[in-house]
């Protein structure tokens, strides 16, 4: 699919609508990247991730077979990988 949706370009009560939506994705392959799905140990380094960074790491864990909701060692490799975090 090459279609780009700039969401920018939404209303703030569409925006809602569509994160509301990715909050009953997250741990699935169908997550957007909107939505938070990080352990809060992560906050600082994926809040400001792109959304296809969150996808990426989303789908590694999913891949992995990793909990979300408690951060391992794995998981770290994983956000820095592919934020280029350190």
């Amino acid at each position: 699919m090459t279609d780009i949706l700039n969401l920018e370009a939404l209303t703030w009560d569409a925006y809602l609508k569509l994160q509301r939506l990715d909050k009953t994705l997250v741990r699935t392959p169908d997550y957007i990247g909107l939505a938070y799905f990080w352990h809060r140990d992560f906050r600082f380094h994926l809040r400001d991730a792109s959304y296809s960074k969150r996808r990426r790491i989303h789908n590694q864990w999913i891949k992995e077979g990793l909990d979300f909701d408690s951060p391992c060692d794995k998981a770290w490799e994983i956000v820095r990988k592919i934020t280029g975090l350190n």
